[in-house]
């Protein structure tokens, strides 16, 4: 087996050896040790693949999660994306309990670790080991603020007492970051962030014996942890005490934007299954389709994958680009992609009629990815926590949005050259500017869609629904911002969040170096309309002339064997397929 570097998981792949992970798993559709099949009965059994496993202990993973400055590969966010997808469209639960966890955890670290911490960390995911996340309990869901396992400080250690619920890897990790209450005051300012390591001290936690159970990512370990005095030196602390709050909103961002562009792949591969079944599997008289209602619910499908790769692709890219807007728009695509994709995901549902859930060879792996997305949109910060992150910013957003009129073409430059992301850039606030919103308005971009009238016509309508909007939020009162927000106030900021994708979806189809797909006039209306039809609450079915266009378009990537979303940079197992051919 091919492996990571010469000698340390550090370094790139040897000169002539692939570093794709596309090509280290195979061909998932044929037989194997990480093909469909296996997965699906490795699911079945609520274990993850221990080849694949293997493969990315050899490929050295964790580097990829240790910033380049710190001894591993991480420049890019979204090459890290890249680089990940491979996984997320084979196996989900491997992607999320082999890394992504360790990921989440290790991004507090870098955002508020001193040097020595950040060191410490970053050797361990180097040699490969894992870090839990303890933050939740089960009476308390997203709601951090208000649990109850608690640290007190005596000697130079903290004792933890309590318990933390749905801890993934909790009986497999090397690590535990540990989110404990460290004061009785009210408020953000009465929890710390605490890193125990099993090799600091001998005495391991009481329990953590009842394994959680969930019908999706049925190979994460989840388990719970019962703390009796567990010791964490207080040279453990991340953060100064009492600022766990801060330090884990400002790291919520890059996981927000990270898991979304994952779950891109997972989709990816779906409707990669539900082309092939739809041309193959023979019904009345001809094939799935031929039929009418088949082909609208496919192409209905691709829109609302095309709006949500465009909307996760340009919020990894503002991680570097525009990192002070970053709390609103990490949040909207933590929100709003998980949901496009569930919507995708339930009309392929219908499409494959019995033979996902009967487990018909080779479609049965689509049932699993049906549950495991279904996890998405309720993991590691919620849809109702997106929302109440986006609802207080709403004025200052606006002030900022109002004063905002062109884009940076950078951030819909997919695929453009990307610094090292700068954690100290982040910020709790709405920053200065609107780059998303703004693209509806961007003199370049409407000059782009002029002669596509029906496009432009649509963009013109949605930057009109931009402008209605901030006049909506303008008559919010300070009390309809908070937790208690009513209905109304929510209906906004969900809102905001289909406004935003449909100036990601402008940005990137007006682009110079756009991928051909966004070029067409049909696939730009398309999802455009698809946007207008969910800010209407009603979302009409697509015009003939788009289904018959996103179908071929979606027909002709799986018959060259190339990735539908836009954002994937691939390299076609077949040599003639070329990326920015069209059907």
């Amino acid at each position: 087996m091919t492996t990571v570097g010469s000698s340390s998981p550090r370094a790139r792949t040897t000169a002539g050896e692939p570093d794709d992970l596309d090509a280290l798993f195979g061909d998932p559709m044929a037989p194997g040790p990480f093909g469909y099949a296996t997965i699906a009965d490795d699911d079945q059994a609520r274990r993850m693949s221990a080849a694949a496993e293997s493969i990315l202990e050899e490929w050295g993973a964790g580097a990829d999660f240790v910033p380049a400055s710190l001894g591993g590969r991480w420049v890019s966010t979204e090459d890290l994306v890249q680089r990940w997808r491979p996984i997320f469209r084979r196996d989900p639960s491997l992607g999320l309990g082999y890394g992504i966890t360790t990921l989440m955890a290790a991004l507090n670290v870098w955002v508020a670790g001193d040097d020595e911490q950040r060191a410490d960390v970053a050797d361990r995911l180097v040699r490969g080991e894992r870090i839990a996340v303890g933050f939740h309990e089960l009476d308390h869901g997203n709601d951090l603020l208000h649990n109850e396992c608690a640290a007190t400080e005596r000697g130079g250690r903290w004792y933890v007492r309590g318990q933390k619920h749905v801890i993934n890897n909790v009986d497999r990790a090397e690590s535990i970051l540990i989110m404990a209450r460290t004061s009785d005051e009210p408020g953000a300012r009465s929890h710390t962030l605490l890193m125990w390591n099993k090799d600091d001290v001998t005495r391991p936690f009481a329990d953590t014996s009842r394994r959680v159970l969930t019908a999706g990512m049925r190979g994460c370990r989840l388990g719970d942890a019962v703390f009796d005095d567990l010791p964490v030196p207080a040279s453990g602390t991340i953060g100064a005490p009492g600022a766990a709050a801060q330090v884990a909103l400002t790291a919520f961002q890059v996981s927000r934007a990270v898991v979304p562009a994952l779950a891109i792949a997972t989709v990816d591969a779906a409707l990669d299954l539900a082309v092939r079944f739809g041309s193959e599997r023979s019904l009345y008289g001809g094939v799935v389709l031929d039929l009418p209602h088949a082909r609208a619910l496919l192409a209905g499908a691709i829109a609302d994958f095309l709006i949500a790769d465009a909307l996760s692709a340009v919020v990894v890219r503002a991680l570097h680009l525009a990192p002070a807007e970053c709390l609103i728009l990490t949040a909207a695509a933590k929100y709003l992609v998980p949901h496009l994709l569930t919507s995708a995901m339930q009309d392929l549902s219908v499409l494959f009629g019995s033979t996902f859930y009967a487990r018909v060879a080779p479609y049965e792996i689509f049932e699993k990815f049906l549950r495991d997305l279904a996890i998405v949109p309720i993991g590691h910060g919620g849809s109702t926590a997106c929302l109440l992150t986006i609802l207080p910013n709403l004025p200052a957003w606006l002030r900022r949005s109002r004063r905002t009129q062109a884009t940076d073409p950078a951030l819909f430059q997919l695929g453009g050259p990307l610094e090292e992301l700068d954690f100290g850039r982040l910020s709790l606030g709405a920053g200065s500017s609107d780059p998303l919103g703004a693209a509806l308005r961007d003199p370049t971009v409407r000059e782009r869609f002029a002669p596509d009238s029906g496009a432009a016509n649509a963009l013109d309508r949605l930057g009109e629904a931009l402008d209605e909007l901030g006049e909506q939020i303008d008559a919010l009162t300070a009390s309809e911002l908070g937790t208690d927000a009513p209905p109304a106030a929510f209906a906004l900021a969900h809102r905001l969040t289909l406004l935003l994708a449909a100036g990601a979806w402008g940005g990137v189809c007006a682009g110079p170096d756009a991928p051909s797909i966004t070029r067409d006039p049909l696939v730009r209306e398309a999802c455009l309309a698809r946007i207008e039809g969910r800010l209407s609450g009603r979302i009409p079915p697509l015009d003939p002339a788009f289904v018959d266009r996103l179908i071929a378009f979606a027909e002709d990537h799986v018959a060259r064997d190339i990735r539908l979303a836009p954002s994937t940079r691939t390299h076609p197992r077949h040599p003639e397929a070329e990326e920015g051919s069209t059907a």
